[in-house]
């Protein structure tokens, strides 16, 4: 199966509450992963979350979203898999220390904030690939750095092959094992 992660634009309406500005997100996300549903030839209704939030498979597709202020991100497959999207812009410093350690960085080569947000959407989809969330974070460890584009996690002693895509100042990642991807911008 070849993944076809999905990134779909949220527009941007003033005067909605903040409440009312998370629910469009997770609209947008729903909208991708109804886009990646066509693309993968999956079901296009029917997929649901446990109370805590975790994507239920649903006839043999595993599936994981993401949203952010101006974009929403999706993916589906064959196995566990798991997507994150951030915008790239300085946040507090303190975070580098919460998000890796120095051999990470060192992998990494730099401490820049594009360098934060790869390695934060790499553990971030790991994370959700096994159904668990953030408070599992320091558990995740950056393994290897491939190339610009691809990295290697590992969590609870199982390598995850993570590839990146970058898109109108925005880093998405997601699990893909050997799988290939095509990503796909929807306008």
């Amino acid at each position: 199966m070849i993944l076809q992660p999905v990134l779909v634009p949220i527009p941007v309406m003033e005067g909605l509450s903040p409440p009312q500005r998370v629910q469009q997100q997770r609209d947008y996300a729903r909208r991708a992963l109804r886009h990646c549903a066509v693309l993968c030839a999956a079901p296009l209704d029917g997929w649901r979350q446990s109370p805590d939030g975790v994507p239920i498979p649903l006839k043999g597709f595993y599936w994981s979203i993401s949203h952010k202020r101006r974009w929403a991100a999706a993916v589906i497959a064959d196995h566990p898999v798991g997507i994150d999207i951030e915008y790239v812009h300085p946040r507090r410093g303190d975070l580098f220390i919460a998000v890796g350690d120095d051999d990470e960085w060192t992998l990494l080569g730099d401490r820049s904030w594009h360098s934060f947000f790869r390695l934060f959407t790499a553990k971030e989809a790991t994370l959700k690939a096994n159904g668990v969330g953030i408070g599992y974070l320091s558990a995740c460890r950056l393994a290897e750095v491939t190339d610009d584009r691809h990295v290697v996690t590992k969590y609870k002693d199982r390598d995850w092959r993570i590839e990146h895509f970058e898109h109108d100042e925005h880093i998405a990642a997601v699990t893909c094992a050997d799988a290939a991807l095509a990503w796909n911008v929807v306008s």
